[in-house]
């Protein structure tokens, strides 16, 4: 049977042999660079077939045993002298420059100079971050390489990684299976219970509540966590039941499902289970700790704002802290710890490193970061003022589920650019259009009922239509 390979130098998601040179080519400023220059500067050779070579690089052909050789003697080499991959790196860099080959080798000191080699390290770092099977202690090992300049040992690990343990060829369902197997890895759910539940979704749709109820009375974590989430978010009913969702998420605990070990730690923490006593605050770190053991990103995210604002008894403020605790929530992927990080910057007054956590978040679609750029550009704060791109956040920040969006956005695009029209870039007055964006908010966010009655008093005055009157009315009472 034919084996679906996957390409291990076509994205940012493996810390692979064909990233690496991918990344030194892209960083390079030589244009007729060919990832065959590059792999015989690597391994001392000049008899490699270019077919070969892309066979390397995209992960289809293991690297053959004389090359893993070849590095093996050159790392038993490098633990009684330090400078034996001068020679390559030095000549990785002139590659990198476009410098002609002499072959000098460099000094430790020079490489570590060199401002080319250090944005293909940075490119790498943030690759190893996304590949699973990186380690955390080698991620520490490339980030500290990083903070202190050491380019010279970051290449060396590098190349270590990539040359020798990274496994390739990699095949799709292999792979697929192994990543299943190590996210449940340390919980009690099995290879059964998720075959269940996506069953569940191919053959009755994931809306079908009926076969995802009869699932979870069965004890079945996904479809137990499915449940308290809706139950949560009050989709069963049209309105919130915690009880109900707290059942649910007790039940997939038990089997140490993350997120919902974490879920039952935010009922307690957000009141929404008990009363907010010291004994609920107590439990709701407990399961944050459980979840946080369990890998969980939002825990350590929560962690974060607990050191941030000093909100429980026992727990002093640590700014120090809860910065370590929303990079950890970042590395994992939590999308929120770049807001709530980017925050503290900004109170900083640092405010590029702000934007670039914000921009990050805002990539990965979060509203509330979307409509915080937004803000920033439409008043021209940290950044030139753009109506365009303030306009464009927004309506970013407004394409969100009700559970996601920052209604802010919807206030923001009404308020500013669909009650007065802005005709600096194409946005004419449309107040229909501005109607449905507060109605959508009307129950989150009571200025949107301030901007409605303005709204509808300005549709009277035009049409004398006595609907726009009694809905101005309307409002003017929930006011």
């Amino acid at each position: 049977m034919n084996k679906n390979f996957i390409r291990l130098n076509t994205n940012d998601n493996y810390f692979s042999f064909g990233n690496f040179c991918r990344v030194v080519k892209e960083v390079s400023e030589n244009k007729y660079f060919v990832q065959t220059d590059l792999f015989e500067i690597l391994f001392d050779t000049e008899d490699v077939a270019d077919s070969t070579v892309n066979n390397y690089c995209t992960g289809f052909r293991p690297i053959n045993i004389k090359y893993k050789n070849y590095y093996r003697d050159l790392f038993d080499s490098y633990k009684t002298n330090k400078k034996v991959f001068t020679s390559i790196i030095s000549n990785m860099i002139d590659l990198l420059n476009n410098n002609s080959y002499d072959y000098s080798t460099k000094t430790i000191s020079s490489i570590n100079e060199d401002k080319k080699l250090y944005r293909a390290c940075e490119r790498l770092y943030s690759i190893s971050k996304n590949d699973s099977d990186v380690s955390s202690m080698l991620s520490s090992d490339l980030l500290n390489c990083l903070n202190n300049n050491d380019l010279y040992t970051f290449i060396i690990k590098t190349l270590n990684y990539i040359i020798l343990e990274k496994k390739q060829p990699i095949y799709i369902e292999e792979n697929i299976n192994n990543l299943i197997e190590k996210s449940i890895y340390d919980t009690n759910i099995s290879m059964k219970d998720i075959q269940e539940f996506i069953q569940i979704q191919l053959n009755s749709g994931i809306w079908s509540l009926r076969a995802i109820k009869q699932l979870a009375d069965k004890g079945n974590p996904f479809a137990c966590f499915e449940m308290a989430s809706m139950e949560y978010n009050g989709i069963i009913t049209g309105k919130p039941r915690y009880d109900k969702a707290y059942l649910y998420y007790m039940t997939a605990a038990k089997y140490n499902h993350p997120v919902a070990t974490w879920a039952i730690g935010y009922l307690y923490y957000n009141g929404n289970i008990g009363t907010k006593s010291r004994r609920d605050l107590m439990l709701a770190v407990k399961y944050f700790n459980k979840a946080r053991k369990l890998k969980c990103s939002n825990a350590f995210n929560s962690f974060g704002l607990i050191y941030l604002n000093g909100t429980i008894p026992h727990i002093k403020q640590n700014k120090e802290r809860a910065i370590e605790m929303f990079e950890e929530a970042i590395s994992l992927g939590n999308v929120y710890a770049y807001n709530n990080l980017g925050s503290i910057y900004e109170k900083d007054k640092n405010y590029e490193k702000a934007i670039e956590l914000y921009t990050i978040s805002a990539d990965n679609g979060d509203s509330w970061a979307n409509n915080k750029l937004g803000e920033l550009y439409r008043k021209g704060i940290y950044v030139k003022k753009d109506l365009k791109k303030a306009f464009d956040y927004y309506e970013k920040a407004s394409d969100s589920t009700q559970f996601t969006l920052c209604p802010w956005a919807n206030y923001n695009l009404a308020k500013y650019f669909y009650i007065p029209g802005c005709l600096e870039i194409g946005i004419e007055k449309d107040l229909n259009k501005a109607v449905e964006l507060l109605q959508y908010i009307e129950n989150k966010l009571s200025e949107s009922i301030v901007e409605l009655m303005d709204v509808y008093s300005k549709l009277y005055t035009e049409t004398s239509n006595i609907f726009y009157l009694n809905m101005y009315n309307h409002y003017k009472n929930l006011n």
